[in-house]
């Protein structure tokens, strides 16, 4: 007998597609991460998604997605750490510059 895949009810949600996640989030809140994280880099402090759900006010699971998104736009890189993958150090590329002039107040910082 094989097993039978398991009967969804009309009201199940999926949780199937993460990139969902990330679409729902925003760009204000990949701006609030970009954002942290050129902080962190600037104070030479390492940062990792660990860090981010306190300074952003973001959860975990939205602050990850965010930075996934960064990173595949190639505004920020995420170091690789196998054995914790939010433990990641993370720092932002110079293609961001012209982003982050935009986002930052005063301009003559970055």
């Amino acid at each position: 007998m094989t097993p039978e895949k398991p009967r969804r009810r009309a009201d199940d949600e999926l949780d199937s597609n993460p990139s969902d996640v990330a679409d729902t989030i925003g760009h204000e809140a990949r701006n609030r991460v970009l954002l942290e994280i050129w902080y962190a880099n600037q104070q030479g402090t390492p940062i990792t998604i660990w860090d981010l759900p306190q300074p952003t006010g973001l959860p975990l699971r939205a602050a990850f997605a965010a930075a996934r998104k960064l990173e595949s736009d190639r505004l920020v890189a995420i170091g690789d750490n196998p054995s914790d993958p939010f433990g990641a150090t993370l720092r932002v590329r110079k293609a961001a510059m012209p982003h982050l002039r935009k986002l930052h107040p005063t301009r003559s910082v970055i």
